[in-house]
């Protein structure tokens, strides 16, 4: 996917794909400064070539963008981007993150409308049209309007929708290719942006997420993370499977007598040192220092007179 660069710009996504020339749907959050409730969206259609010259729908192919709450509309904006004075952002800056549709990126060039396009329904939830008998309507342009063609990014503009609830639906359009042959593509859905961390380098890491939300903050190490086995790695926090050998507390220096050759951990039990010696009172090898028989024992005492 190609960027796009604005400095309103913070993310883009691509929900689904398409055949040539239409490649998918684009959905931007732009930051809108905290100028009104909500987030502000802009929805693009991504071109791989050609161009879009109508958003439709009739009796089979209804047309819905929705919010779980309402779309912004500000008393001084219009349902398309044409009908929106730029002039005026200063004076009420509201207005520059109206709900709006359009056909390309443009304040003064107006998309021509036909049918009933329901624009009444904007200003709550769901603007919809079609699907019903006699509903046929569309915004469109000339194919030979620059408006139609897509910007550098390969993007043709299609609305601006400011809620502070979660986009979905699905829209129709139609254009034309580099051949100059129509296309078109119906039941188009509308992306879903997913905040999270999308980094799977990091502990937060979400893989339903498609939009980084700045969560990634701690990286994973590997290792083992059961301290009951030898492996334990204090820094680590996923584990790999690399635990193998359990811990045995005892003492492990076979210099003392409390030595246990099962013991892989010291635990500070060793506290008497092992000498070596006869350790048999019968003997005349017997030495009292003695705790460990080294086998010295050689002579049995014969009590008498000497």
């Amino acid at each position: 996917m190609k960027a796009i660069f604005t400095l309103l710009t913070t993310v883009l996504m691509i929900f689904s794909s398409y055949a040539q020339p239409f490649s998918g749907l684009v959905l931007e959050e732009i930051d809108n400064g905290g100028a009104v409730s909500g987030t502000t969206y802009r929805l693009y259609a991504q071109m791989n070539e050609g161009l879009v010259y109508s958003m439709w729908a009739n009796e089979e192919y209804s047309h819905v963008i929705e919010t779980t709450t309402t779309f912004y509309q500000d008393s001084f904006g219009a349902d398309l981007q044409s009908g929106i004075s730029t002039m005026f952002f200063g004076m009420v800056p509201t207005l520059e993150w109206d709900s709006w549709v359009t056909l390309g990126d443009t304040y003064t060039d107006a998309p021509s409308t036909v049918g009933d396009l329901n624009f009444s329904s904007f200003s709550t939830s769901s603007w919809s049209f079609g699907g019903s008998v006699n509903s046929d309507a569309s915004i469109f342009r000339t194919p030979d309007n620059v408006n139609c063609l897509p910007d550098a990014n390969g993007l043709v503009l299609l609305g601006q929708f400011t809620t502070d609830g979660t986009l979905s639906g699905f829209i129709n359009l139609r254009g034309k290719d580099a051949n100059g042959d129509v296309w078109e593509e119906t039941g188009i859905p509308i992306p879903q942006i997913i905040p999270g961390c999308t980094d799977d380098s990091y502990l937060e890491y979400d893989s339903t997420a498609n939009t980084d939300d700045g969560s990634c903050a701690t990286l994973v190490v590997f290792g083992c993370t059961d301290d009951s086995y030898l492996e334990y790695d204090a820094s680590a926090n996923t584990d790999d499977g690399s635990c193998a050998t359990l811990v045995v507390f005892g003492c492990t220096d076979d210099s003392y007598l409390e030595y246990d050759a099962s013991a892989n951990t010291d635990d500070g039990s060793c506290t008497t040192l092992v000498v070596f010696g006869c350790t048999d009172d019968s003997y005349l090898e017997y030495d009292a220092s003695a705790n460990t028989d080294d086998g010295s024992c050689a002579t049995l005492v014969v009590f008498g007179c000497t």
